[in-house]
């Protein structure tokens, strides 16, 4: 088991896409300087994370050449996905389920607030009327419609390569549904 505030780090590494150093990355997660220090040492040493020297200042990096930093970011994808609660569980229970996407994505308000609208998904597929043919279905039958933001794999890279703030919200506070390789291939491409 691996302890909580390793997790919240790995996670943040992940799911962020510019250089962090330590002090930037405790005050974000709320996390002692100490500590992280501490953790990111051990994680270092482990070869799952590497430090990039820019000046006086050390940024941190996750190792995605490392089989395990790709095994350890998965489970941890698939934890956040199992520890969701309430209607983005009950959402996210149907929506995995669709089988003609590669990477599927819940994000937004359904993720933060007790009050949401809609239910925003990202949808990487090429499939696009089934998506919206399922999106469709669901909406028929649940209270509040499904939202698909529908792209292809290399569209989705290109958004993160360009830094479009829309498209690194999504990646930053949504849940993996489906495709976490997928998810860390897509990081991969962009942070090479």
């Amino acid at each position: 088991m691996m302890p909580k505030n390793t997790k919240k780090i790995l996670l943040y590494l992940l799911k962020n896409f510019e250089l962090n150093n330590i002090n930037q990355i405790s005050k974000k997660l709320e996390i002692s300087v100490g500590s992280a220090f501490k953790i990111l040492k051990k994680l270092e040493e482990e070869n799952i994370v590497f430090v990039v020297n820019l000046g006086n200042a050390k940024y941190y990096k996750l190792n995605l050449e490392s089989r395990e930093t790709i095994k350890f970011c998965e489970l941890l994808l698939l934890e956040e996905k199992r520890n969701l609660k309430g209607y983005a569980k009950i959402y996210s229970d149907e929506i995995e389920n669709f089988k003609n996407a590669d990477l599927i994505i819940l994000f937004g308000s359904i993720l933060r607030k007790k009050e949401f609208n809609d239910i925003d998904v990202l949808f990487i597929t090429k499939e696009i009327k089934s998506v919206t043919q399922f999106c469709l279905d669901i909406s028929k039958t649940k209270s509040k419609p499904v939202v698909p933001l529908i792209m292809k794999r290399e569209d989705l890279i290109n958004e993160l390569k360009i830094k479009k703030d829309s498209i690194l919200d999504v990646m930053r506070s949504g849940v993996v549904l489906k495709g976490e390789s997928i998810f860390l291939e897509v990081i991969k491409n962009v942070k090479a």
